[in-house]
């Protein structure tokens, strides 16, 4: 806001400078016009109280000091600014004698000026009739005629002296605004020369005001309005009309330039979006070429990645390899026998049955929904011969090796009695078979396990752990648990057994099964364990009857001797 009040500020300033300066050119033109006596008559030199004051600011004082004059001179004479004020008729009371007698004046002069106007228009009719008798009416007639042009002249120079001067108040206005928006040397040339003869008119328009009614008298026929000052009126209108004309050409020139910045921002603007559809173009093989060479960096990086990925897989996988060497090549082991060899032995015993071990269905479908399940890790199998049961164990474990799902396994195996084993020899065999069928993420996870924590292991509790650990790394694994291993481990002492059940239970965490026998575990940890929803049990060995059938001898031919 106060930026825009200081920019109006700056522009009137401005144009005060121009008009100014374009004055004070016309005062210089004026010299050279009018008499020094004229010119001391409009712009005294020593300002007193005889003369009077105009300043030499600007136009418009000297038009005030006119206008001035021009009442002055309608005071006196008792004139209005229109002919029609002057006769109007009034109903109001005069306010004093001298308003009275200036009315009765004024109408005895428009009287007089009608009557000498009518005269002298039918004058060349009376100029016929005084030639009848030219001799006596002619020098009378002339004399008239003489007193009558001389009232209508006089009029006529009051009346165009007064619209003139309004008509000139009027270009003023309109010729300083051309000077303020083309302030050309032409244009303040013309205007300069516009004021000076402005000035000149005014200035006989002042004297003419300021002269007594003798000097009128005279002036209407000596110097009337067509000899003394239209020529002077006609030189203000030829220098506005050069004024219109020089506005008229720079208006044209300003819509030229115009024009022509017009013409060159659309060229600049052409130019500009020469370079931005060449901008795009180029942004666009960039990005193409981007494209590739990133396509490129992309698939040799895929490749890199690839290769260090089977490198890195190659070489996990002989870590692995080379952990599990180290840890199956401890001493520990040597006592305990292979998986195969136990599987192997109990799949002799079934061999020796000649019927399978049929379930139910009902047993069948808790069977998968047990496998399923998160929760319910213990699987007892209840049957009241244990020949069935451990049958059906076995043909359980190869259900499960069939289905390619990670199975670990304590069975009996051969001469197993004759050895002196305990509970911790029970799940290192677990942990020996956990390590062989996780051989290939031994080494995953932040804390795998060391050489130095099988040394270390020395109870049951801390076999556990190591086999929770390796159990971890497996999403599902099931462990099956004979119940004559169990048995020799523990001495055929049923609390220890419940322990070691119980152990495995807890402390294996992620979804391992159990599998066992009821034979193993008495009847009410079994009924505690259905109460918490911990384990299922199933029933086999109904379906017929497991013992082999007994062929008929035949009968034995005794011979005598």
């Amino acid at each position: 806001m106060n930026e825009a009040a200081q920019q109006i500020g700056d522009t009137a300033s401005c144009s005060e400078e121009i008009l100014s300066a374009t004055f004070s050119h016309a005062k210089l033109l004026l010299r050279s016009i009018a008499t020094p006596q004229d010119y001391e008559t409009l712009f005294p030199s020593d300002q007193n109280a005889s003369s009077p004051s105009v300043s030499s600011h600007s136009i418009v004082d000297v038009q005030r000091c006119l206008e001035d004059a021009q009442n002055s001179y309608n005071c006196r004479t008792g004139r209005t600014g229109d002919a029609f004020m002057a006769i109007a008729p009034t109903t109001a009371v005069p306010s004093s004698t001298t308003t009275s007698l200036s009315r009765a004046k004024a109408k005895t002069q428009l009287w007089l000026v009608g009557l000498s106007e009518k005269l002298v228009h039918y004058g060349n009719i009376f100029d016929v009739m005084v030639q009848h008798h030219p001799e006596y009416v002619s020098l009378a007639w002339g004399t008239f005629k003489l007193l009558f042009v001389a009232i209508t002249n006089h009029a006529e120079t009051a009346s165009k002296l007064s619209k003139s001067i309004s008509q000139v108040a009027d270009l003023l206005p309109q010729h300083s605004l051309h000077l303020i928006l083309y302030p050309t040397p032409q244009m303040q040339y013309s205007v300069a020369r516009l004021y000076a003869h402005i000035l000149n008119y005014f200035l006989s328009a002042l004297k003419w005001y300021n002269d007594n009614r003798a000097l009128h008298a005279v002036k209407s026929i000596f110097q009337p309005w067509d000899l003394k000052l239209r020529p002077e009126y006609e030189a203000i209108v030829s220098e506005s009309q050069q004024i219109r004309q020089l506005t008229d050409v720079a208006m044209k020139a300003e819509v030229r330039d115009t024009r022509l910045e017009v013409a060159q921002g659309t060229k600049h603007w052409e130019r500009v979006m020469q370079q931005m559809e060449e901008l795009r173009t180029e942004n666009q093989r960039l990005a193409r070429l981007f494209q590739t060479k990133f396509g490129m960096m992309e698939s040799s990086m895929l490749c890199m990645y690839k290769e260090i990925r089977l490198d890195c897989i190659s070489q996990r996988e002989t870590l692995n390899r080379v952990h599990l060497n180290q840890m199956l090549s401890l001493p520990l082991w040597g006592s305990l026998p292979t998986s195969g060899e136990s599987l192997q032995f109990c799949r002799s015993l079934r061999k020796r049955r000649r019927d399978r071990t049929k379930l139910p269905l009902p047993n069948v479908k808790k069977l998968e929904a047990w496998t399923s399940e998160r929760s319910n890790a213990v699987l007892l199998i209840d049957t009241h011969i244990a020949a069935v049961a451990k049958a059906f164990m076995v043909d359980l474990i190869d259900l499960i090796l069939d289905a390619r799902l990670p199975i670990i396994w304590a069975l009996r195996y051969a001469d197993y009695w004759d050895q002196h084993m305990c509970a911790t020899d029970l799940v290192r065999i677990l942990v020996l078979q956990a390590m062989q069928i996780g051989g290939d993420r031994l080494l995953d996870g932040p804390f795998p396990v060391t050489v130095e924590q099988l040394r270390e292991a020395a109870d049951l509790a801390d076999w556990v752990v190591i086999l929770n650990h390796l159990l971890s790394r497996i999403s599902h694994a099931f462990i099956v648990l004979d119940a004559d291993l169990l048995a020799h481990v523990t001495a055929h002492e049923r609390g220890e057994i419940l322990e070691i059940l119980e152990t495995l239970r807890l402390k294996l965490t992620g979804r391992v099964k159990i599998v066992t026998t009821t034979s193993s575990v008495n009847r009410a940890y079994a009924e505690e364990l259905l109460r918490s929803n911990a384990c299922v049990k199933i029933q086999t060995g109904e379906a017929g009857d497991w013992r082999r059938r007994q062929r008929p001898r035949r009968p034995t031919m005794r011979y005598r001797r």
